[in-house]
């Protein structure tokens, strides 16, 4: 194949990105996302987190941010900053100072930011092929289930992404040019990943792989390389070691061969669902194709080599880390994976070609595109709607006006996150508190994998939501059943005839089977703000609140 062709320009790079988000957008419409808002457990903590750093910024700003975040949580017990590192979060915030904060502002702005990968992906096939396989790239990678998903669930995995494929790219560039401003800009990148979420870690192997592919070890003795690396530790090591024991929370797994090899397997499937097997097999043609073929143009082969770290760091960080296996968390390796399928593509095609086959060649060119594809069209066919729970409108209504109030969420974990999101946005000056009954009637550990009942009576869980002045019980009922067993505890204590609670709505789900019920008590009562308090600040609040200290 041809050493290089003309770098893109901004003006087809742009173009490229918009096909993204016009696919992205099509799947995000198609999902409803727009009207449902999050239907996953951990979509409303990214909001928050983000909408809670605007409204510290806009009436907090000098006041202890760990304080503040603390004060939040006794209220809207969602945010999990400390679980999650702050980068993204800053970001989101920003925007949402300028920006409101709605489903379809949100919704939109996750399609733009999930599309952002793309825009590498034309980048590097438009250099190494040409701009039509930079466009057949874009689009199969837009069509693949994970994308898809990524545009439909807010998430911060497509932006680490992103981000992840930018300081590939700079590497790259700082391989073939050594200079002071890459270097300086690498460490800055790479510190923005992994303080973005925990996996952009993965960017630190990005140089090794790199400097090994491609036998550059002269880089191991640039001051350059030292000094970029001191700077990145100098970001992020210290809120590392600060947050390190909330993060390893939420690892569900131990460390060692058992899980490195399932974790592999599994990753290497989801490579392989995303793309198909002649997808993946495509990539491992490209590679061998390409070091066959690196003695004709050593910058060539150092973009390939660069493109392939990228997909090792991840595999490699994946199985070493034992947070949890899922496909979202090989995110950042599939823009890279996309790019050496299309390039295996144009090898055949070459392949092809040279034994007079063109015609030939044009056709396999078209079905292995098609091919590609057709998992992420798959998904768009079977793929469900959101179910539309009603919390967005009903939170409005349930928002407090000039007096505190005490509202109860019981649901999925989804369910319970989504209307503390919706009930924290309708309540900028923090007069509600939301307690997730998932909470309040129940004992577990953080990621779930416990569970114990804490009452043994309707007549106990009575006198807990009476003795706390619990003004409304919110129950959403997915399907019509209910989420956990103490669903059942608390809905049969609630429809008892001395309950002193009544059910005043009964709103049916859009999109999928199931009804929300809102139950109010007989009458105004007052919560207990210092009960809630003190049964309010679980385990991730109290260190956060320790890390001010």
């Amino acid at each position: 194949m041809q050493a290089l062709t003309k770098r893109p320009s901004a003006s087809f790079l742009f173009l490229a990105y918009l096909a993204a988000v016009a696919v992205g957008t099509f799947a995000m419409v198609l999902a409803k996302a727009y009207q449902s808002g999050f239907s996953g457990a951990d979509e409303p903590s990214h909001f928050l987190n983000g909408y809670f750093i605007a409204q510290y910024l806009s009436t907090h700003l000098g006041a202890n941010p760990m304080a503040a975040a603390a004060d939040f949580y006794v209220h809207y017990p969602k945010i999990s900053i400390g679980h999650w590192p702050p980068a993204y979060y800053g970001f989101l915030g920003l925007l949402f100072m300028v920006l409101p904060p709605t489903m379809p502002v949100v919704f939109a702005l996750n399609v733009l930011l999930a599309a952002l990968p793309a825009v590498g992906i034309a980048a590097a096939l438009a250099l190494l092929a040409d701009r039509r396989a930079a466009i057949v790239g874009v689009l199969v990678y837009a069509l693949t289930p994970l994308v898809l998903e990524g545009h439909a669930m807010f998430m911060v995995d497509q932006p680490l992404a992103a981000c992840l494929v930018a300081a590939t790219a700079l590497w790259i560039a700082y391989a073939a040019a050594p200079g002071w401003g890459k270097a300086i800009g690498f460490a800055l990148l790479a510190a923005l990943a992994v303080l973005m979420k925990g996996n952009g870690w993965l960017v630190v192997f990005i140089p090794v792989f790199h400097i090994a592919l491609t036998a550059n070890w002269k880089q191991l003795l640039s001051i350059k390389l030292y000094v970029a690396a001191a700077l990145m530790a100098l970001l992020v090591v210290p809120w590392y070691v600060l947050t390190a024991k909330i993060a390893a929370d939420g690892f569900n797994y131990q460390a060692g061969l058992p899980y490195a090899s399932q974790a592999l397997l599994a990753n290497l499937l989801t490579l392989s669902h995303n793309l198909t097997p002649a997808g993946v097999l495509l990539a491992l043609l490209a590679v061998v194709a390409e070091f066959r073929q690196r003695a004709r143009s050593a910058l060539r082969w150092s973009i390939v080599s660069g493109i392939l770290s990228l997909v090792l760091a991840t595999l490699l960080l994946q199985s070493l880390v034992p947070v949890d296996i899922v496909d979202r968390y090989m995110a950042p390796a599939l823009p890279a994976v996309v790019v050496l399928a299309i390039l295996g593509v144009q090898h055949l095609l070459a392949m092809l070609a040279q034994r007079g086959a063109r015609p030939a060649a044009a056709l396999a060119t078209a079905v292995l595109a098609v091919v590609m594809a057709v998992p992420g069209v798959m998904h768009l066919a079977a793929r469900p709607p959101k179910a539309d729970t009603g919390i967005g409108l009903l939170s409005q209504a349930l928002a407090p006006a000039n007096r505190p109030t005490l509202t109860v969420i019981d649901g999925p974990a989804g369910a319970e996150g989504a209307f503390i999101a919706e009930m924290a946005v309708h309540d900028s000056h923090l007069q509600g508190y939301v307690i997730r009954a998932s909470k309040l009637l129940a004992d577990s550990n953080f990621m779930g994998s416990s569970y114990t009942l804490k009452y043994s009576n309707a007549g106990q869980v009575l006198a807990a939501l009476h003795r706390l002045g619990v003004q409304h019980v919110v129950i959403v009922r997915q399907r019509n059943n209910p989420a956990y067993p103490h669903s059942t505890q608390m809905r049969d204590a609630l429809m008892g005839p001395d309950s002193g609670f009544m059910l005043t709505q009964r709103l049916p789900h859009q999109y999928r089977d199931g009804v929300t019920e809102v139950y109010e008590t007989r009458g105004t009562v007052t919560p207990d703000i210092a009960a809630v308090r003190e049964m309010g600040i679980p385990a991730k609040a109290n260190k956060l609140t320790q890390l001010q200290q």
